[in-house]
């Protein structure tokens, strides 16, 4: 289901960028990478993405990392990535360092509708180290929306929320629903920002 694999992160080669069209989609079927640090919860996130899928009929598969790029030993059997999403902790500053140095290592095609950045422990601020804005800044750079849910701590039912919003991501971006990745971004977006004078959830 979830499997973790390891890099270090060192100057950028074209070859080492992750591009979502270098290999066939497979019917029904769909490969998301999660990418954060160490402590960020990727492992919960997955296992609750894979419970929700299960009537839904796609062969889900979590992949998840704490750094790009991927390994190249494992690119031949390695499945086509159809989804990214980027972990950010704010009570975790390495999280923060460690997707700015990430989303270099991706090709731009992911960034219209194909990822998102995950803001985790967004409810209250005396122990953030990392600042809203940062984060809107950075998303803002790369055209993405995040999304803020709890994986970690506080209501499982939060966890599972998130998951089936990243599902409901995913599905759209492997080609099961009948819209464009890049519409449903821009959609989000656009009702987020209606939305961000009373509800700080989505941008």
């Amino acid at each position: 289901m979830a499997a973790e694999e390891e890099s270090e992160m060192s100057e950028v080669l074209p070859r080492e960028i992750l591009k979502p069209f270098n290999k066939m989609p497979v019917r029904n079927a769909a490969t998301v990478l999660l990418v954060g640090s160490y402590g960020t919860g990727k492992k919960q996130l997955a296992k609750s993405m894979v419970d929700v899928c299960t009537d839904t009929g796609l062969k889900l598969q979590v992949r998840t990392t704490t750094s790009l790029p991927l390994p190249e030993e494992n690119t031949d059997t390695r499945p086509r990535i159809d989804y990214i999403a980027f972990i950010i902790d704010l009570t975790n500053r390495l999280s923060f360092s460690t997707v700015q140095s990430a989303v270099q290592c991706v090709d731009v095609e992911y960034f219209l509708g194909r990822a998102c950045f995950v803001v985790t422990n967004v409810k209250g601020t005396s122990d953030h180290c990392v600042e809203m804005e940062e984060v809107s800044r950075l998303a803002d750079m790369y055209n993405t929306m995040y999304i803020c849910g709890g994986i970690k701590e506080g209501d499982p039912d939060e966890r599972t929320t998130l998951a089936n919003r990243l599902l409901q991501l995913v599905e759209v971006s492997a080609g099961r629903k009948n819209v464009s990745p890049l519409l449903v971004d821009l959609t989000c977006r656009q009702l987020s920002f209606q939305e961000e004078q009373t509800e700080f959830y989505t941008v």
